[in-house]
């Protein structure tokens, strides 16, 4: 299988599973390139300006903004999203786009709002759904709303095997609204070069060099870890030079990465079933109490589970007894802008901003969706053990206000 078919076998699956056309989807190495491609081309035919976004992310969904000089508008978070809202009241004449995330797969209804905010503006919606692969926001007609939507396979996403490859889709309908956009945003995604031969080696041995890393003891592991990155033999999922505001050059996808894809994209309904499964055993069995609560409670195939603790040394102290326990957790985004900028200036971030964000990000834990029945109800057991039972009578965790 060469490059153009694996290419096109992976795009029919995307379509597949998401009830589109494999003609509109475009791969890419990482799905900040194809963030970053679709930016750069947004600035190239409308000049500078602003891009709506949040926070309560990655420090890779935001630099694509910036390396495409684009700069960042912060909104703040509504705490039973974990994600932007109050969009319409940000948009300016030099807004040329709104970044909806769905964070860890919590459909945000946000991006209905701003789409009726932005149907008259050019004004570009981009819907992320890094954390919901081939899942997207829909109109009445069941067809794609945004205007382009970004999925990623990468480290710690919805697949757990393929590590590498995103996947922008170009919504046809933007071909109508604004058709030298859509040809430029198009034409730039087609022509993303391949990874060179260095890059390709590092992809090739990322999980042999992860995997040994991660069972070095702690000292021993740090020391291993620059070196393979002094060495440029090692890519991280979040590199130096990433942390200030650049990132490195766009590639697409090669043959290997396509047919690592290909051998793990067919698990992704039974992926959704069990991450599904999961999310209902919690929401049915894992109680609010003084400690913390729920942040939703609506069944979906959720990357994790989000739980808001009534104060970070609580959550701490949560995190420590699930972690030693044996089970692997993960605090996004813990800091903002995760792992956290060298400078905020680079990224015109100020934490008055987002007050709501800045309050909760140290307070919410995410409890996996991938392991079993029986796992899950084992770290339902250790946040509401049998001998600490429940206070009915218990304040709620009093949400932030901005």
């Amino acid at each position: 299988m060469n490059i153009s078919l694996s290419n096109l076998e992976v795009r029919k699956k995307l379509a597949k599973y998401s009830n589109t056309s494999p003609d509109d989807w475009f791969l890419c190495l990482k799905a900040r390139y194809g963030m970053a491609t679709v930016f750069k081309a947004i600035h190239d035919r409308s000049g500078g300006g602003e891009v709506i976004t949040c926070p309560y992310t990655c420090i890779t969904a935001i630099n694509p903004i910036l390396v495409a000089n684009l700069k960042p508008v912060y909104c703040d978070i509504d705490p039973s999203t974990l994600s932007i809202t109050g969009t319409e009241d940000f948009l300016r004449p030099r807004t040329r786009a709104i970044v909806v995330q769905h964070t860890l797969g919590i459909m945000n209804r946000e991006i209905q709002r701003a789409y009726k905010a932005i149907k008259d503006r050019n004004v570009i919606l981009v819907e992320d759904c890094a954390h919901c692969l081939a899942r997207m926001s829909l109109t009445h007609k069941l067809e794609p709303l945004a205007d382009i939507s970004v999925h990623s396979f990468g480290v710690e996403k919805v697949l757990q095997n393929t590590k590498f490859g995103g996947a922008i889709y170009v919504n046809p309908k933007l071909k109508d609204r604004n058709p030298k956009l859509y040809n430029d945003i198009v034409s730039a995604l087609l022509d993303l070069p391949e990874p060179t031969v260095g890059m390709d080696l590092k992809i090739r041995s990322y999980r042999t060099e992860n995997a040994v890393i991660q069972r070095l003891p702690g000292a021993l592991k740090t020391g291993v870890r620059s070196a393979l990155l002094k060495m440029h033999a090692f890519e991280p999922a979040v590199s130096a030079i990433e942390q200030e505001a650049d990132q490195g050059k766009a590639y697409t996808t090669n043959e290997y990465i396509n047919k690592t894809i290909l051998a793990h994209i067919d698990e992704l309904p039974s992926n959704y079933r069990r991450r599904e499964q999961n999310v209902d055993i919690y929401i049915k069995n894992l109680r609010n109490d003084r400690k913390f609560k729920l942040i939703t409670k609506e069944k979906a195939p959720l990357l994790a589970f989000p739980v808001i603790f009534k104060d970070a040394y609580t959550a701490t102290e949560a995190y420590q007894a699930l972690t030693s326990s044996g089970f692997f957790i993960r605090r996004w985004y813990s800091p903002l802008l995760y792992p956290g900028p060298v400078q905020n200036r680079y990224y015109y971030y100020e934490p008055t901003m987002a007050p709501i964000a800045e309050d909760i990000s140290s307070r919410v834990l995410c409890l996996p969706t991938n392991y079993s029945a029986a796992d899950t109800r084992k770290i339902i057991k250790i946040l509401n053990p049998v001998d600490n039972p429940v206070q009915k009578n218990s304040k709620p965790v009093e949400k932030s206000k901005k």
